[in-house]
């Protein structure tokens, strides 16, 4: 089997994708398209043909990960992705709370134990809040006690034009050891941070979802890639493959492509989109269909 152009034993795991209900899928998909030119993906993609795209590819698991933009859109994101998990076994649905919820731990104990959320995203960019806000301080706490995991956006700062609050961020991993915590992107291109919280704080899990074919968009970028090379030699365990499909780094034929073309060897690279994010679906994942 050949899924990204390399020898692997095994389809790939996916830590980190976006099937949206439809209204939310089309307006993610209209911004990528007005954000990158020719993008092959189609505009008006569904949920259920991002799952055939998926299976096709090869991948074997993924985590959907859905977050809301506002408060009260909780509770319906959680029943969708539910049913869409129910529906498709390689689901492991994740969900989300938003700061202006009027009770947001209420909101996140019905997400894990009544729509079998696996755990939460939050999207400091997008959502305009932090995860460490004070407000959430019972959601942390629920959730550490609680072993599910958490995944937070970190890196693309120019991007989203957006001032990262590093010190928020490594004062919540003091406070909350205990905490499983995915770290999105290594926060890109700051991978030297990105990687030295790995070192720092072992509850972390390194999410390199668009980080391999950022590389193609960047000149002079020999030193990053080094350093990219270095954290994936060091942390390999921790290192988890993610697509963001549909709204990823291209087409997953592309996506699949840049995994490969890191220069980084065959048994690292099983590793990355085999071994290590199989692990992670094991210890907070549904069973493998």
């Amino acid at each position: 089997m050949r899924p990204y152009g390399r020898e692997v034993t095994a389809g790939f795991h996916d830590c980190h994708t976006h099937l949206f209900p439809v209204d939310r899928m089309g307006g993610l998909m209209r911004w990528i398209h007005r954000s990158v030119l020719d993008f092959k993906v189609p505009i008006d993609i569904t949920a259920e043909q991002a799952v055939e795209d998926l299976r096709r590819a090869g991948a074997v698991r993924w985590a959907n990960l859905l977050f809301p933009i506002g408060g009260g859109e909780a509770a319906g994101l959680h029943a969708w992705n539910q049913a869409l998990a129910d529906h498709v076994p390689e689901i492991t649905p994740f969900g989300g709370v938003h700061v202006d919820d009027p009770d947001p731990l209420a909101v996140v104990q019905e997400a894990v134990e009544h729509f079998d959320m696996a755990g939460l995203k939050f999207h400091p960019m997008v959502q305009r809040f932090d995860p460490w806000d004070s407000r959430l301080a019972p959601v942390l706490s629920y959730l550490e006690t609680a072993g599910k995991p958490m995944y937070v956006h970190t890196g693309y700062d120019e991007w989203y034009g957006h001032d990262y609050d590093r010190a928020g961020m490594e004062a919540m991993l003091d406070r909350h050891p205990r905490l499983p915590v995915v770290l999105a992107h290594v926060g890109f291109p700051d991978l030297e941070w990105g990687f030295s919280l790995a070192e720092r704080y072992p509850q972390t899990w390194l999410d390199l979802t668009n980080v391999p074919g950022s590389f193609a968009l960047m000149n002079g970028s020999d030193e990053l890639l080094a350093t990219f090379r270095r954290g994936l030699a060091d942390y390999r365990d921790r290192c988890l493959m993610g697509t963001d499909y549909p709204a990823g780094m291209g087409n997953l034929d592309e996506i699949l492509g840049q995994f490969g073309s890191v220069g980084i060897d065959d048994e690292l690279l099983e590793c990355v989109m085999v071994k290590s994010t199989a692990a992670f679906f094991d210890l907070f994942g549904r069973p493998r269909p």
